[in-house]
Parts: C-alpha cells; structure tokens; sequence
C-alpha cells in the first residue's frame, strides 16, 4: 500500500526527520511505500507554505487516481496543529489513516 506519513515537524530537533525515516523504513519492510514530507518540502519552508505543501501532496493524483492509498501517523500526531489539520482532512474525504504500527501489524 503507498502511504503519506504524517506527524510533528515543528519545533523537533531537525524537524523531526529521524522519526519520519524510521517510521518509513519500518512500512517499506513490511511491504508498503511510504513517502516522508521531508521528501518533499525543502528545509527552512515557512509552516504555513510546508503545510500547503503538505496537503497538495497528500491529495496529490497519479494518472487520475489518489497517489497515496492512506496516511501512517506518528506518535505526537494530535500535539501537532499541521498533522491534525492532515488528519482531519482524511477523515472528511475518507482517506484512511491509521498509526504506523497498525499499518505495520494490519
């Protein structure tokens, strides 16, 4: 399954990048794709650019369809007022999310 992961950026220590690679190494091995925002939005973007980044990613289409079949969220997801704006957008339009391990344990 292709993931967007979401979760705390803000105010962590290196934006928190650490945690998203560890969280994207563990789907990747238990079989999914997972994207990290830090793929996609340059260090340093202003929270409210990254956060529109952000979204445009998660929404983003591929051919037509949705390019990411759900949301992995990290622990610190409803500390973090972008990751709960992220998650809430999924619960509007339906878009799965659950936590990286249960995407991991299914």
């Amino acid at each position: 399954m292709r993931l967007y992961i979401i979760g705390p950026v803000s105010g962590h220590e290196n934006d928190n990048v650490d945690t998203f690679e560890e969280a994207r190494d563990r789907l990747k091995a238990a079989g999914h794709k997972a994207t990290i925002p830090h793929e996609k939005i340059p260090a340093g973007t202003p929270w409210r650019q990254a956060m529109r980044m952000s979204i445009r990613e998660l929404l983003s289409l591929w051919k037509g369809e949705p390019r990411y079949e759900g949301v992995a969220e990290l622990p610190g997801v409803f500390t973090s007022k972008g990751a709960r704006c992220e998650r809430g957008i999924c619960e509007q339009l339906g878009i799965p999310h659950k936590t990286v391990d249960e995407w991991i344990n299914g």
